[in-house]
């Protein structure tokens, strides 16, 4: 894939494999731009559920020029490539082990770093967060989801369902999306760039990430996340909920809150300048 909508040319690109401990590889993407030195600190960016990087160009595009980021592509992912005949752990807690093996792997110990998630994305960094491994210096996290409650009906209509017969059950969810989850009125590009990720989506992934997910809640971990965290939300986003949001940052020592108009400017430029400044207001951290 050419990445030339994400960045400035002068940009270095490296798209990369990262071996993890149970056999998985992820797929990241490093850019790194000219103004990059030892003492800057870098970008680990993790998106959200299924989610492709095209969604997030605008961000990086402000980002990408400023600070090292690396793009990190979560094991759900079509870009994941799994080893053969094995059961593969698509679970929370595995998925953040992923994190920690590609901090290991791709950021020096002595480099500094931010984490930036959004929605499933920032659920992972949490968990990483509340297990008090190697610490970013702040987290921006973008429409964060801390309980993943399903509606009812979807495990009942997953679980005896092929994952071949994926397609019979995209119209439902995308319903589901469209008419509950969304405002398909306002923000109808938000609705095409999410039923864009379900056709994306591998089947089978999708199905075991699912289920592995389906009862986790963050909630008991909250106060373990003790490094700096700001939470942004979208004021028109009714998939993640501001009285949640509210009720996650009285749970964390450091936290505070950003609000955006909407799920399209959490994904745009500004949300890439927010981000910027921020790291760039931290002590030794000067573009």
């Amino acid at each position: 894939m050419i990445y030339t909508e994400c960045t400035d040319p002068d940009v270095r690109v490296e798209e990369d494999y990262i071996a993890v401990s149970d056999g998985v590889a992820l797929r990241t993407i490093d850019f790194t731009p000219p103004c990059d030195t030892p003492e800057k600190p870098m970008v680990v960016f993790i998106a959200g559920w299924i989610s492709l990087i095209d969604g997030w160009k605008d961000v990086l595009r402000k980002l990408t020029p400023c600070y090292r980021t690396l793009y990190v592509e979560t094991r759900e992912k079509v870009s994941a490539r799994l080893p053969e005949r094995a059961r593969v752990d698509f679970s929370m807690p595995r998925m953040s082990r992923d994190i920690s093996e590609i901090l290991e792997c791709k950021v020096a110990p002595e480099k500094r770093f931010c984490f930036a998630g959004s929605s499933l994305g920032s659920t992972v960094v949490l968990d990483y967060l509340s297990m008090g491994l190697r610490q970013p210096e702040q987290s921006f996290i973008i429409a964060p989801i801390c309980e993943l409650v399903c509606p009812f009906w979807l495990p009942l209509l997953l679980r005896p369902l092929p994952p071949l017969l994926y397609t019979a059950i995209k119209p439902p969810l995308k319903w589901y999306l469209r008419n509950i989850r969304l405002d398909k009125h306002k923000e109808p590009e938000q609705v095409k760039k999410y039923e864009g990720t379900l056709d994306a989506a591998e089947p089978w992934r999708l199905k075991a990430n699912a289920f592995a997910i389906k009862d986790y809640s963050l909630w008991d971990k909250l106060p373990d996340v003790r490094s700096p965290v700001l939470i942004v939300g979208a004021e028109s986003d009714a998939l993640h909920g501001l009285d949640v949001m509210n009720r996650m940052i009285a749970l964390m020592p450091d936290a505070d809150m950003e609000m955006m108009s909407s799920n399209r400017e959490t994904h745009s430029e500004k949300m890439g300048k927010l981000i910027v400044d921020r790291i760039t207001g931290l002590k030794g951290a000067k573009r």
